[in-house]
């Protein structure tokens, strides 16, 4: 059975039209595993929060929905403002009609899978999609065969935005835990699981333990930040290999061309001093 077409619901009149097309909140469905936000007492306040806004007399935009061969329709772009109606409605607020009716208004959405899916990553209705959320999209389009290329271009982000929002995806259930509970944010679990990989679950683990003996919440980058050399060392690294480097003779540099398995190489004693001192630093710093 084909899934009728807007102009074939107004005339059976399954919607309504006026200044827009409304269709009846009962024939506004949401399709299963379609959107990207996770369930949880976030999303639920969020909600209510809609609701009240909508019973106060607030103004949001129509629905975004697509014909369903079951009939009635499937949203597209709006899940949490059918779910405020649908709480409103629960109870008694809903401005029904005299029929016991209540039109909502909405618009067709005309595109592919992959564009719904789009869609919903684009909208995100007024509340920002968590980085997991976010995550969950951009897998579903790669599902679709999308590139990460075209993911950027269409998002407007680098590509390197998408592949950091990607690792978190495809990280291990406990590194996504960690990021759930705000206990880390994605882009320091990202840089983690990049470096450890598999293990990036244990390593956030062991830092937010000390965190916590420590009196603090959450792991900072700071607090899972590599040893640097800092940069007077390499600046200098740099100026005593370069006087070392410039002061090589002509003989040796066209030896060097006939590519010989050892050389021979005079320069000041000074500058070899230096230079160990300076690798000496350069180790001391990166051990902590």
């Amino acid at each position: 059975m084909a899934a009728k077409s807007f102009k074939q619901m107004i005339k059976d009149g399954d919607l309504k039209r006026a200044d827009a097309m409304k269709a009846r909140l009962e024939d506004l469905h949401e399709e299963p595993g379609f959107n990207l936000r996770a369930e949880g007492e976030d999303l639920e306040q969020s909600i209510a929060d809609l609701a009240d806004y909508l019973h106060q007399g607030g103004i949001v935009p129509a629905l975004e929905v697509r014909p369903r061969e079951e009939g009635g329709m499937w949203v597209v772009d709006g899940h949490r403002r059918r779910r405020a109606y649908l709480k409103l409605d629960a109870e008694g607020r809903l401005p029904r009609d005299p029929n016991g009716e209540f039109w909502v208004p909405i618009v067709a959405f005309a595109g592919n899978d992959a564009e719904r899916v789009l869609r919903v990553i684009t909208s995100q209705e007024g509340r920002k999609l968590s980085p997991l959320e976010l995550a969950h999209g951009y897998k579903r389009l790669i599902a679709f065969g999308w590139t990460v290329e075209q993911i950027a271009q269409k998002m407007g982000r680098t590509r390197q935005h998408v592949d950091q929002v990607l690792v978190v995806g495809n990280a291990n259930t406990d590194v996504q835990q960690l990021i759930s509970s705000g206990a880390v944010a994605a882009t320091t679990a990202a840089r983690i699981v990049r470096k450890h990989g598999e293990k990036a679950g244990q390593v956030l683990g062991q830092q937010l333990a000390k965190v916590i003996a420590a009196g603090g919440t959450k792991v900072t980058p700071r607090a899972v930040a590599e040893p640097t050399v800092p940069r007077a060392i390499l600046d200098d690294l740099l100026k005593v290999t370069t006087d070392i480097v410039d002061a090589f003779p002509t003989a040796l540099r066209a030896g060097l061309a006939e590519g010989p398995e050892s050389i021979t190489l005079t320069t000041r004693s000074a500058w070899v001093e230096r230079l160990m001192d300076l690798v000496a630093q350069a180790k001391e710093s990166l051990q902590g």
